[in-house]
């Protein structure tokens, strides 16, 4: 074949010029590649038979790009010397700077200690690193818990993720201060209680020393010299004895009343024990009225011993005080173990229910009568002065506990809630 030399020159020109097309279309499918590779392209559109034909691309890095961005907490990456290459959205809005403007700055930046955050960099060195430091942006200190990682060989990098403690700190200072709070009222109180408990002996002493005079004079009078008053005299002082020693009564149990509200020292208490010796205290009371006890196997539980002992003597000389006249005290005490919601738990106590074949109360009056002072009956009929539930009740709330009665006209029965202990 015979070419001249111009069509040489122009074959020439057509094949480096085609070249030429060739490297630009490589090159652009490099770039492609390379944008695919580090997540730039989501999608591809490709024209096939002259339609268009678009192909998203699903990838971990991508997946994993869009995690990133929707995480609930700043993250970060950083080269070692603290050059910042990327942040979400998160850690953005947390110091109030758009991405853009973030990137390519420094880290320490953005830290109020470079110190603290050295220090974490440098522990780098035996695995991720964790600590708290405080971001300083324009005045505006915010406290973040840091956590580090090192992304080498992957990726010359370290990665940071960023929690915000702001609400953390709020919340903590807030429970300081309520605790301080707390702890003021409780001196308060403290300091009340032990007013009160001077108080009540200063009260009780001098109104007891008059009192006992006023008896001891009242009943020389009455004994000695009851020949110098009439009958309505003689009357008349013993109507003063009376009413003083019911005054007297009066004292006494407003200071035990008041003395109750204090918790004595704990002991693992034997309830059997306590009965019994309520039984010693109180034998003439039960002779007197051919009083039947019948007790079952009672528990040991944690507790105050004197305050056991008051709890009982209670119910159970008012068992026998509000006996029918035609029939004989019968008290029964039994045991159990039940599953009760007291003081908004639920848990077992011991159940120990003190039942009487007693006159009973009406139904109305059973939510009432562990206020003090309150009776139910006159005084002419029953002696007392209204504390002596109010003690009961008193006393269960110091065990954690709790007291309960039913009543009807063929008795009451008091139950006792203690919380079963290991």
């Amino acid at each position: 074949m015979n070419l001249n030399l111009k069509d040489v020159h122009q074959n020439i020109k057509d094949l480096l010029s085609e070249n030429e097309e060739l490297k630009n279309q490589l090159f652009e499918a490099n770039s492609i590649i390379e944008a695919i590779r580090e997540g730039a392209v989501d999608a591809l559109v490709v024209n096939k038979d002259g339609t268009p034909h678009v192909y998203s691309i699903e990838s971990a890095d991508y997946t994993y790009r869009i995690l990133i961005e929707k995480f609930g907490e700043g993250a970060l990456s950083i080269s070692e010397d603290g050059l910042i290459l990327y942040c979400n959205d998160y850690f953005s809005k947390l110091i109030d700077i758009p991405a853009n403007k973030i990137t390519g700055t420094f880290f320490n930046d953005y830290v109020e200690s470079t110190e603290d955050f050295a220090q974490l960099k440098a522990s780098l060195v035996n695995g991720p690193s964790k600590g708290e430091i405080i971001l300083n942006v324009n005045g505006k200190k915010v406290p973040v818990y840091v956590s580090l990682t090192d992304l080498h060989p992957n990726v010359p990098a370290i990665g940071v993720v960023i929690t915000d403690l702001t609400e953390k700190r709020k919340h903590e200072e807030a429970l300081v201060q309520y605790q301080q709070k707390l702890e003021l009222k409780v001196n308060e109180l403290n300091l009340t209680n032990t007013n009160l408990e001077q108080f009540i002996h200063v009260v009780s002493h001098d109104l007891k020393e008059p009192m006992r005079k006023i008896i001891s004079y009242t009943s020389h009078l009455s004994d000695s010299k009851s020949e110098l008053f009439t009958e309505s005299e003689l009357n008349n002082l013993r109507v003063i004895k009376s009413s003083v020693l019911r005054l007297n009564s009066l004292v006494d149990d407003l200071v035990k009343y008041a003395f109750t509200a204090t918790k004595d020292e704990v002991a693992q208490i034997d309830l059997n024990e306590v009965v019994n010796e309520v039984r010693d205290d109180i034998e003439m009371l039960i002779t007197e009225n051919k009083a039947e006890i019948v007790l079952d196997v009672l528990p040991k539980i944690e507790g105050s011993k004197v305050q056991m002992r008051q709890l009982f003597s209670n119910l159970i000389s008012n068992a026998i005080k509000y006996s029918k006249n035609d029939v004989l005290p019968k008290i029964i005490i039994t045991s159990e173990i039940v599953t009760a919601n007291i003081n908004l738990q639920d848990k077992e106590f011991y159940k120990i229910a003190i039942k009487d074949n007693g006159i009973g109360m009406d139904k109305m009056h059973l939510d009432k009568i562990f206020t003090i002072f309150l009776r139910l009956h006159m005084r002419n009929e029953y002696s007392g002065n209204g504390i002596g539930l109010a003690i009961c009740k008193k006393i269960m709330e110091n065990h954690n506990g709790k007291i309960e009665v039913e009543s009807s006209k063929e008795g009451s029965i008091f139950k006792l809630f203690f919380p079963v202990t290991d």
